[in-house]
């Protein structure tokens, strides 16, 4: 495979990562490669913070006429 292109090798290098991350005991571990050949990657050991954008005291009905 000594023709593969680059985006191709790529996708196997972040293949392995994941691989690897996964069998270490990351919670999380994902790559995204877009078509421009930019790579995104969000690992990590713990789970993301999630952001409440909601309070109880902001829910309401409102009647409108």
């Amino acid at each position: 495979m000594s023709n593969a292109s680059v985006h191709t090798k790529a996708k196997q290098a972040a293949s392995a990562f994941i691989r690897e991350a996964r069998e270490a005991g990351w919670l999380r571990a994902k790559f995204e490669i877009k078509p421009d050949g930019s790579v995104t990657v969000d690992a990590g050991m713990v789970d993301p913070e999630v952001a409440d954008d909601f309070l109880s005291s902001d829910l309401r009905m409102v009647n409108d006429p």
